[in-house]
């Protein structure tokens, strides 16, 4: 079975367990966010690398493999409710934010419990100590380079000389590394060998990189209605993404102060983000965005061929999948 049959498979079922594996209620304050965070129609992504790449490798029994797929997701959601707060959206997936339907206290302290009941879900694992001693650490590390991450991301909007390179060091902590180790919850889950397992993680770290330069490519050029939240916030507040940072490296001077002057504050707000796009439209930077993402995309396929041949399916249609996203 590819991933797109799979994953279609997979969301309807995840999606019942996830939604219910918090049966508190009150206090209100508390339980009513967790829950509504729960309930939200994100892609969830990483559970579905985690039980995809476990089921590649070994048959499991879905019981198995749900309690460490729901932690990861819980795990990103709780981040993206801080992360929310931080960047003041007010929009995640076409629906209010934690912060924005109830209040940012309510956020924090949700947020908070989300990643106390993550972990919780790895108690499934604990009578096998040598899994448990594996999963537990995974998602601790994670969890503090996702911090680092975003530290380093909230650094870079007061520094003018961000490069690409500290860019991409920050997307992996904070994007790549929890789909990685999605990968490698799985392959542990599967019983792999420590080689196989640190292969099936670089695969998908490097989509999960991959997968951030596109978002940031999407954030440019998509249909806000196809997003699910509103275009342009990264052009009005000079975000340090791959499409601002790389335009930056290779435009001229002129160009890039044009660039500059169209993205003010002041100049959108008269005259909209359309004439900023189009002088990275006319000077083909959306062209040689996809040309980065395309060399990225085949140095993932080399990665994967390494795979034992029978495996290697799933991992090809994986990022096909991923690849092919458009929201």
């Amino acid at each position: 079975m590819d991933f797109k049959h799979f994953y279609s498979d997979f969301i309807i079922e995840f999606k019942q367990i996830y939604g219910s594996c918090v049966r508190k209620a009150s206090p209100v304050s508390l339980y009513d966010p967790i829950n509504y965070v729960l309930e939200h129609p994100g892609k969830q992504i990483r559970p579905a690398i985690l039980v995809a790449t476990a089921l590649n490798f070994k048959d499991i029994p879905a019981k198995d493999l749900y309690p460490a797929a729901c932690c990861v997701e819980m795990i990103h959601n709780f981040t993206l409710v801080h992360d929310d707060i931080m960047d003041n959206d007010l929009l995640r997936h076409g629906m209010e934010t934690v912060h924005a339907k109830w209040s940012v206290n309510d956020a924090i302290l949700s947020g908070d419990g989300l990643f106390a009941i993550a972990l919780q879900q790895l108690d499934h694992y604990s009578d096998n100590p040598k899994l448990y001693s594996k999963l537990v650490p995974k998602v601790l590390h994670a969890v503090t380079l996702i911090c680092e991450g975003q530290a380093q991301d909230m650094d870079f909007e007061n520094r003018d000389d961000v490069t690409l390179d500290e860019y991409l060091e920050m997307v992996e902590k904070k994007t790549a590394h929890l789909l990685s180790v999605s990968a490698g919850m799985g392959a542990a889950l599967a019983g792999l060998d420590a080689e196989a397992e640190q292969l099936c993680e670089k695969i998908i770290m490097e989509l999960g990189i991959v997968f951030q330069i596109q978002d940031d490519l999407l954030e440019l050029t998509s249909d806000p209605d196809v997003m699910g939240k509103s275009l342009g916030s990264d052009l009005v507040n000079r975000k340090k993404t791959f499409p601002y940072l790389f335009s930056k490296q290779v435009l001229s001077n002129d160009i890039w102060k044009e660039f500059e002057k169209k993205t003010s504050k002041l100049y959108i707000s008269l005259n909209g983000t359309k004439p900023a796009r189009k002088v990275l439209e006319d000077n083909f930077i959306f062209d040689r965005i996809g040309e980065v993402i395309t060399l990225r995309h085949e140095r993932i396929q080399n990665m994967i061929s390494k795979l034992p041949e029978g495996k290697r399916n799933m991992f090809f249609s994986m990022v096909e999948f991923v690849m092919n996203r458009k929201h």
